[in-house]
C-alpha cells in the first residue's frame, strides 16, 4: 500500500511504464538549420523525456504540448533532456547532480545547442539540473550556451528544497532515497548554494526567468510550496497554478495558462536580437550606450590598489551593466571578479548570518573550500570575523586582484544594524589597502540608487571616499544611436516627441523602442498609451505610485512638481529622495518633473 501510495505521490499509475529515453531527444524542427532558437524541456524525479510532459503520460503520442509548440512555431528547434532521476534505489540508481550537469552540458555541446538563442522549460529538479549546468558552462568557460540561453521557465522547482524529500526521508525504514532526492532535502547548502549563485549571476548572464508553482497538493502533499518555488529573483513575479506537482506539466489543451504563458514567455525572448557591438562582453546588453568618459574613469581607478568605485544612478539607469563593463575589462587583465547579491530577506536576519553567507558566497565563486565553521571565534566580533576570513582565506587563495562587484547595496539601508557595520568593514578594507600589501588587491565597485540617510560615522563610510560616478540620462545624440540598434527610423521631430514622453531615461526607452521594434505598436499608438492603464511601463510605474504613497512628505512634495509647468522650490530632502527614484531632474534649486510620462501617469493617481 506504501509502494502504490509513493507512486501515485510521484505520478507514477499502475499502467505499464514508459521505456526509458535519456540523452537529449528531438522532437520537432531540429534538424532546420535556418530554425530561430531551440527549447529544451527538462523533466523532475522519476520523469520521462515524453509522457511528463504528456497529459495522459503516454510515450508515444504526439497529441501534447511539445508538439502544439512545435505546430504554433514550426522555424523553433524542440527537444527533451531525457535521464535517469529514480526516487527511489529499486528503480536504479542516479547521478548526482554536478554530475548529471555535466552530462547535459557535454549533449548540448554534441548536438550543436548553442548556436541559436535557447529557452529551457524545467519541472521540479530538472531547474535545478539547469542551473547547475549554467554554473559548470561558466566554470569552464563555455560561453556559447551561456550566451545563447535567453530564458528558462521554472515549473515547481524546489529551489530550497521540498517537502517531498523530507516526506521520502521520514520513510526510511520502508525507501531508501537516492542521490537525487537527498539533493532535494530542504534547505540543503548546496540547493542553497546554487540558488544564490543564480541570483548572483542571472543579470550578467542576461536570462529572463518565468516562474510558475503549484496550489493543489499531490494526494496530501504540497510537493514544492509558494516560499521553495520562488527562486527570489528581483522582478520576478512567481505565477500560481490550479494544478498539483504532477498535472502542471500536462497542459490538456492551448488554452491552459501554462501553455499560454510559456508561447508567450519563447515569443517574446526569441524575437529578432540586435547584435552586441564587436568586442563587448557576452554579458553585456546589446542595447547598452557607451559612455567613453565614464567607462575610461573606471577604467583607470579600478587598477589602483586598493580601489574603491560608487556608482549612483535611480533605478534602471544603467548600474548593472557598467559594473559588467568593468568586470569585462579587468577579466582580460586576469583580475577575479565576483558580483555579491546578499539582499533577500533571509540574509539579513542579523549581522553574523549576512557576513556568513558573505563569506560563503565569496568561497564558492572562487572555488575555495568553506573554512567559516572552523574559523568563526566566539570571542570575536562578526566584524573581526569576517575580516580575518578574508584575510587568512580568501586574499592568500588567489594570485590576482578580486574586483567585488556589490550592485544595489541599499537594499540594505531598511536594515540599519546591518548596514553600519557592514559599511564600517567595506570602508575599514578600503583603508587597509594604505598600510598592508595584502588589502590592496581587493577593489570595491558598489553601486546603489537611494541616497545614505541612514546615520553613518563620515569616517567609517565607503560612501564619501574613492572615486564617485552619476549615471546621467541619455542625450539626444545617445537616444538616436539607440534608435538606430533597434534597427528603427525616426525623424528629428519624432525622436523629440519619444524625449518629451520619457525623457533620456535608458530603460524606458529600451521598453518603448523594444516594443515598438516588435511591431507590437507604432511611435504615435506608444505616445497615446504610455501614461494610461495600457502602459508597458505598468509594474514599473506602480512600484513609484506605491513608495510615494507610503512616505506622505515625498508624495506632497511629488504633487507640487507635477501640478507645475515650470521648475519650482521645494524642500531639499524630499528633493533628493525624488532625484534617487529618478522621477525629477534639478534645474539650479530648482526641480521639474523628468518627463511627461510621470507627470501624466501621476496626475492621475496620486
Amino acid at each position: 500500500m506504501v509502494f502504490s501510495f509513493l507512486g501515485k505521490l510521484f505520478g507514477q499509475t499502475p499502467k505499464p511504464e514508459s521505456p526509458e529515453i535519456t540523452g537529449l531527444i528531438k522532437i520537432s524542427g531540429c534538424e532546420n538549420l535556418q530554425r530561430k532558437g531551440d527549447i529544451i524541456f527538462v523533466h523532475g524525479l522519476g520523469g520521462h523525456a515524453r509522457s511528463t510532459w504528456h497529459p495522459q503520460e503516454l510515450a508515444n503520442d504526439d497529441n501534447f504540448w511539445l508538439m502544439w509548440l512545435a505546430q504554433e512555431r514550426p522555424d523553433l528547434g524542440i527537444w527533451s533532456f531525457g535521464y535517469n532521476a529514480a526516487p527511489f534505489e529499486w528503480k536504479g540508481a542516479t547521478m548526482p547532480l554536478f554530475d548529471r550537469a555535466s552530462n547535459l552540458l557535454e549533449y548540448l555541446t554534441i548536438n550543436d545547442i548553442g548556436k541559436y538563442p535557447i529557452i529551457f522549460v524545467t519541472h521540479s529538479m530538472g531547474g535545478l539540473l539547469v542551473k547547475e549546468m549554467l554554473r559548470n558552462a561558466q566554470t569552464f568557460n563555455r560561453q556559447s550556451v551561456i550566451k545563447q540561453t535567453k530564458g528558462i521557465v521554472f515549473l515547481s522547482t524546489p529551489h530550497t528544497g521540498s517537502h517531498l524529500a523530507n516526506l521520502i526521508n521520514n520513510i526510511g525504514t520502508l525507501a531508501r532515497t537516492t542521490v537525487s532526492v537527498d539533493e532535494l532535502k530542504s534547505h540543503l547548502p548546496q540547493l542553497r548554494q546554487l540558488n544564490e549563485w543564480y541570483r548572483q549571476n542571472v543579470d550578467a548572464m542576461a536570462i529572463t526567468t518565468k516562474v510558475y508553482y503549484e496550489t493543489k497538493p499531490t494526494k496530501i502533499v504540497l510537493v514544492v510550496d509558494p516560499d521553495s518555488a520562488n527562486p527570489g529573483i528581483k522582478d520576478v513575479q512567481p505565477t500560481a497554478t490550479d494544478d498539483d506537482h504532477i498535472s502542471i506539466t500536462k497542459p490538456k489543451s492551448s488554452d491552459n495558462l501554462v501553455y499560454k504563458g510559456v508561447s508567450r514567455f519563447i515569443k517574446e525572448q526569441l524575437l529578432t536580437i540586435p547584435k552586441p557591438p564587436e568586442n563587448q562582453s557576452p554579458n553585456i546588453s546589446s542595447f547598452y550606450i557607451q559612455r567613453p568618459e565614464i567607462e575610461n574613469n573606471c577604467y583607470q581607478n579600478i587598477v589602483q590598489p586598493g580601489a574603491l568605485i560608487r556608482i549612483k544612478s535611480p533605478r534602471k539607469m544603467g548600474k548593472t551593466y557598467l559594473i559588467s563593463r568593468i568586470f569585462h575589462h579587468i577579466k582580460q587583465k586576469g583580475y577575479r571578479t565576483v558580483s555579491i547579491n546578499l539582499w533577500s530577506q533571509e540574509n539579513l536576519t542579523d549581522l553574523k548570518t549576512f557576513l556568513q553567507r558573505f563569506c560563503a558566497i565569496l568561497s564558492l565563486e572562487l572555488g575555495i573550500e568553506d573554512q567559516i565553521e572552523k574559523s568563526w571565534s566566539s570571542r570575536l566580533g562578526n566584524q573581526d570575523n569576517c575580516t580575518n576570513y578574508l584575510k587568512k582565506y580568501i586574499l592568500p587563495a588567489i594570485d590576482s586582484p578580486l574586483v567585488l562587484g556589490l550592485d544595489n547595496i541599499d537594499e540594505i539601508f531598511p536594515y540599519p544594524e546591518i548596514t553600519q557595520q557592514f559599511s564600517a568593514l567595506l570602508r575599514a578594507w578600503h583603508e587597509k589597502a594604505k598600510t598592508e600589501e595584502i588589502w590592496q588587491n581587493l577593489r570595491l565597485v558598489i553601486a546603489h540608487s537611494q541616497e545614505v540617510d541612514i546615520s553613518i560615522n563620515l569616517n567609517q563610510s565607503p560612501f564619501n571616499v574613492g572615486l564617485s560616478v552619476e549615471i546621467a540620462e541619455f542625450n539626444t545624440t545617445q537616444i538616436k544611436e539607440l534608435v538606430k540598434q533597434y534597427s528603427l527610423s525616426f525623424s528629428d521631430t519624432e525622436i523629440n516627441q519619444l524625449k518629451e514622453m520619457i525623457d533620456g531615461h535608458p530603460y524606458l526607452l529600451t521598453t518603448a523602442l523594444g516594443e515598438i521594434a516588435k511591431g507590437n505598436f507604432t511611435l504615435s499608438k506608444f505616445l497615446e498609451i504610455a501614461p494610461t492603464n495600457q502602459s508597458p511601463y505598468g509594474k514599473f510605474l506602480n512600484f513609484y505610485v506605491s513608495e510615494l504613497a507610503e512616505n506622505n512628505l515625498l508624495k506632497a512634495a511629488m504633487q507640487q512638481v507635477i501640478n507645475s509647468d515650470i521648475p519650482i522650490q521645494i524642500d531639499s530632502t524630499q528633493a533628493l529622495k525624488l532625484r534617487s527614484l529618478g522621477l525629477i531632474e534639478f534645474k539650479g534649486n530648482e526641480v521639474q518633473c523628468l518627463c511627461n510620462l510621470y507627470r501624466l501617469y501621476f496626475q492621475e493617481r496620486l
